[in-house]
């Protein structure tokens, strides 16, 4: 009975040591993977984000009410200014859409409930914070 149980044991050893291997490795693959998106704080990156989408962006954070309308709309007035094409422009109507853009093609949507209106009331203030940072 005593080899049948260690021969059981090192089988479980030997089938659960390249499963935990494997797995280790798919999350290693899944944060390189995910780094440009997100910073190290666990949140979107704001910083990659041209002006016209920052600008979007705080229209977006504005109207579903994650910020109030006087500096945020002050600034997304001033980095208007200073985009080609205006409201017209392709990344300011992704940020308007409620997609952050966050380098190397990349987006987060600001969309959705539940938990995640905790993160992007953070990312709206994120992208205020930065956005007055570029004026």
């Amino acid at each position: 009975m005593f080899k049948s149980l260690a021969a059981t044991v090192t089988a479980l050893i030997l089938v659960t040591v390249p499963v935990s291997m494997t797995h280790a490795q798919l999350l290693d693959q899944l944060k390189s993977v995910g780094s440009g998106l997100l910073d190290g704080g666990g949140m979107p990156s704001v910083t990659q984000a041209s002006p016209g989408n920052l600008a979007g962006v705080l229209q977006y954070c504005v109207q579903n009410n994650y910020l109030g309308g006087g500096a945020a709309s002050s600034v997304q007035d001033s980095l208007l200014s200073q985009v080609t094409g205006g409201g017209s422009n392709s990344s300011f109507q992704a940020g308007s859409g409620g997609l952050l853009e966050t380098g190397g093609g990349q987006n987060f949507s600001l969309g959705g409930g539940g938990l995640k209106q905790e993160i992007v009331q953070q990312v709206c203030n994120q992208v205020l914070a930065h956005a007055q940072s570029l004026l």
